[in-house]
């Protein structure tokens, strides 16, 4: 996978206390660009230039931003850049979308649509002609209760909220003629905490996935949709940490076309990874609760962009409580070189692990050695990285996730 060279977050402004850092992860020198631009008719409202060295950090000043707007990023060499939109207890971050990291199509999936919950939708357009969008709604059983049918111009965005949904439980489906970034934001507990998350790519959706950390360390949540246009036998079983011996498995069969499934997630009691199997293609979404402390991820997978032999975190906080796992889903040992960089891109420490196939390991921010600036994990097999950072102050009992971004081929 080649890294992008152009990102784009379709929300930035007043709304929120944004924060965005952008890492040229290449190995040259880059004049990186910012522009963003008002949501309803595209153009300008702010930009800003920088040139930034190899694995050198640039926070741009967006908070000149004073109207709803979405942003672009542009570079020569290939970059990654995250934004975190803070309101209290309420964070969401997100990593810059791009068609290399599978967030940007002209067919996105969101697993879970909620009814009662503060729901809403974004739409950008990053084609250069008018997007004919179609937004399919459908119930847990798959049936479609409402489309919704709107034309997009190019670089501007379509916001949409829950009464425009319907308020139905279920799943989303957006279908454009022009290439789109999808974005929604679920607000639990009366707006006390949020969640973030980009449309998932189902072009070529994945039939395996996997997710790094189930356990009893946090109230589990699971969706599994199938997406492709057959009834799927879909399995999942839980490994431990250590040994990756299987110790809970459980199958569903048949899971109609566009249908959920929740397993019982409170069944797992170790903290172990899970692996997803179907005859069908299926995308899925976890939730993480933990009081305020909520982080959703997708079901992490190949065609995702979520495992590789090289993963980039454009953050690591010093003075926050960050954790990292890694699950080695090669089937040889993974020899894995994790490099730490302060912002101005200069090496600050190396941890090396040897993770066993279908094994996991922890690594916390004692072991990253309280650095401010970013992550790149090396490894001889291909793995998924997932980083957990818990404000400790500010915005304490907020946790935001991610997985580790794939660069390079």
């Amino acid at each position: 996978m080649a890294g992008a060279t152009t990102l784009y977050f379709p929300e930035v402004g007043p709304q929120w206390q944004d924060w965005v850092q952008v890492v040229n992860v290449g190995t040259e020198e880059t004049r990186v660009t910012a522009i963003a631009r008002h949501a309803a008719n595209g153009t300008p409202t702010w930009s800003a230039e920088k040139t930034i060295g190899s694995f050198e950090c640039w926070t741009p000043p967006v908070e000149e931003i004073k109207v709803n707007s979405s942003m672009q990023i542009s570079a020569d060499q290939p970059i990654v850049a995250e934004r975190h939109m803070h309101k209290g207890t309420n964070i969401i971050d997100c990593i810059g979308a791009a068609e290399e990291y599978e967030t940007v199509g002209q067919r996105l999936f969101f697993p879970e649509l909620v009814s009662g919950a503060h729901d809403w939708f974004r739409v950008l357009n990053v084609g250069e002609a008018d997007a004919h969008v179609n937004i399919i709604v459908r119930n847990r059983n798959g049936d479609v209760l409402r489309q919704r049918h709107h034309v997009v111009r190019p670089h501007c965005c379509w916001s949409l909220n829950e009464g425009v949904m319907g308020n139905v439980t279920g799943t989303v489906e957006m279908q454009s003629s022009q290439p789109i970034v999808g974005e929604r934001h679920l607000h639990y507990q009366g707006g006390k905490t949020s969640v973030g998350q980009f449309g998932q790519v189902i072009s070529e959706a994945p039939r395996t996935l996997f997710f790094p950390e189930v356990g009893p360390a946090w109230n589990d949540w699971v969706v599994i949709v199938n997406v492709g246009n057959e009834p799927a036998r879909v399995k999942m079983i839980a490994r431990k940490d250590d040994n990756a011996q299987s110790f809970w498995s459980k199958t569903h069969s048949p899971l109609e076309p566009f249908k959920w499934w929740n397993p019982d997630m409170e069944d797992i009691k170790v903290k172990c990874s899970v692996e997803v199997n179907s005859d069908q293609p299926i995308v899925a979404e976890r939730h993480m609760h933990d009081g305020t402390a909520i982080v959703d991820l997708p079901g992490a997978s190949k065609e995702g962009g979520h495992i590789g032999l090289r993963l980039f975190f454009p953050e690591v906080a010093a003075g926050a409580r960050d954790w990292f796992r890694f699950l080695n889903v090669g089937e040889a040992d993974a020899f894995v070189n994790i490099i730490l960089r302060n912002k101005q891109g200069d090496i600050q420490r190396q941890l090396h692990r040897q993770i066993k196939p279908l094994c996991c390991a922890d690594i916390d921010e004692g072991a990253m050695g309280n650095v401010r600036g970013t992550v790149e994990v090396q490894s001889t097999q291909p793995i998924i990285g997932e980083r957990h950072m818990h404000y400790q102050s500010g915005h304490k009992g907020a946790v935001v996730g991610e997985y580790g971004v794939v660069i390079g081929e």
